[in-house]
């Protein structure tokens, strides 16, 4: 019997691996695909005004989009962090009860002003196919008041729900144009910050 249960798991963990496998290339193509479109060189040439970029990063990732969003539109930045460091791997469990019990983490600091701001970019990873928790704790206090407000996402390869989730909490917000960014190799940087670019200039 015990022979049986062990070539089962053994069968489910190859099937297991090769379906990864099999995901993987097919994320990678469809990264390379699209970052094809944004081999030619952009230029940042529009005029948001006074700009800030709140973002949740873990892993650096936003952060990374983050800075580049800042630095090319001259915004401020704000760092979205709670009063507990999330980390991995205990994230993944951790997250996912706040997520089914609606008690979202407590933010470390007072937001921003946003009456002194003409637009506000707001970023984070994309965690169970949704928004990182602390998004959710940063909608759950913050109120744009008819500020123009864009979101944006970063992810291994699907965004599921962060989009309509932010829409649908986001109080009093205009929201614009979003945006999100797979997770990408260095050797893409040069197109990932075309990407940037051809979305703030379409802003």
């Amino acid at each position: 019997m015990i022979k049986y249960i062990l070539i089962i798991l053994a069968v489910a963990a190859i099937v297991g691996g090769v379906a990864s496998l099999v995901h993987l290339r097919n994320v990678n193509a469809k990264n390379k695909a699209e970052m094809a479109k944004y081999d030619n060189q952009a230029e940042y040439i529009n005029n948001l005004g006074k700009t800030l970029v709140m973002y949740y990063s873990m892993s650096g990732q936003t952060e990374k989009i983050a800075k580049q969003i800042a630095e090319l539109t001259g915004g401020e930045l704000y760092e979205i962090a709670t009063e507990e460091a999330y980390s991995s791997p205990s994230v993944y469990m951790k997250s996912k009860k706040e997520y089914e019990s609606k008690q979202y983490p407590k933010l470390a600091k007072n937001l921003p002003n946003f009456a002194d701001y003409d637009i506000i970019f707001v970023g984070g990873p994309v965690w169970w196919y949704t928004m990182a928790v602390p998004l959710f704790s940063l909608l759950e206090t913050a109120d744009f008041s008819g500020k123009k407000v864009v979101p944006f996402s970063t992810q291994g390869s699907n965004y599921g729900a962060f989009f309509e989730d932010f829409v649908k909490l986001a109080k009093n917000a205009d929201i614009q144009t979003s945006a999100n960014f797979n997770n990408m190799k260095p050797e893409f940087d040069a197109q990932v910050k075309n990407k940037i670019i051809d979305w703030l200039n379409k802003l």
